[in-house]
C-alpha cells in the first residue's frame, strides 16, 4: 500500500475520516516539526550582539528633543560612520520596539528621537 501523503492525511481529517493511518501520519508530521523547532538556538548571533551595543551606543548619543534622521544618526555614532541605511534601520528598528526611541514622519522622512 503507499505511503499516505501529511496532504491527504489533513483532508481525511477535515473530511471526517480518522484512522490509525492517519493517526501515524499526522503524529510524525508533528514529532518532526517538533524536533525542528527544538533545535534552533535561542542565542543572539554575533550581529544581533554587535548591533545591539551600537543601538545603546545611539541612544547615548542622542539628546532629548532633537530629531535625528538616518543621516544624523550616521554623524553620531562612529560605528555607523560608513554604514548604509539598510544597515541603521534595523537598529532603529530594535530601539524603537524596544521604546527607547520614537519614530515620527518629518518633511516625508523617517525622524527619531528620545522616547
Amino acid at each position: 500500500m503507499k505511503q499516505m501523503s501529511y496532504v491527504n492525511a489533513i483532508n481525511e481529517v477535515l473530511n471526517g475520516n480518522i484512522n490509525d493511518e492517519v493517526v501515524e501520519r499526522l503524529t510524525a508530521l508533528r514529532d518532526s516539526i517538533a524536533k525542528r523547532n527544538s533545535s534552533k538556538s535561542g542565542k543572539p548571533t554575533k550581529a544581533q550582539i554587535a548591533n545591539a551595543e551600537i543601538g545603546e551606543s545611539v541612544v547615548a548619543a542622542m539628546e532629548s528633543g532633537v530629531d535625528y534622521t538616518i543621516a544624523d544618526i550616521k554623524g553620531l555614532v562612529p560605528a555607523l560612520a560608513d554604514a548604509n541605511p539598510q544597515k541603521v534601520s534595523p537598529i532603529m528598528r530594535k530601539l524603537t520596539e524596544g521604546g527607547k526611541v520614537e519614530a515620527i514622519k518629518v518633511k516625508g522622512k523617517v525622524a527619531y528621537h528620545l522616547a
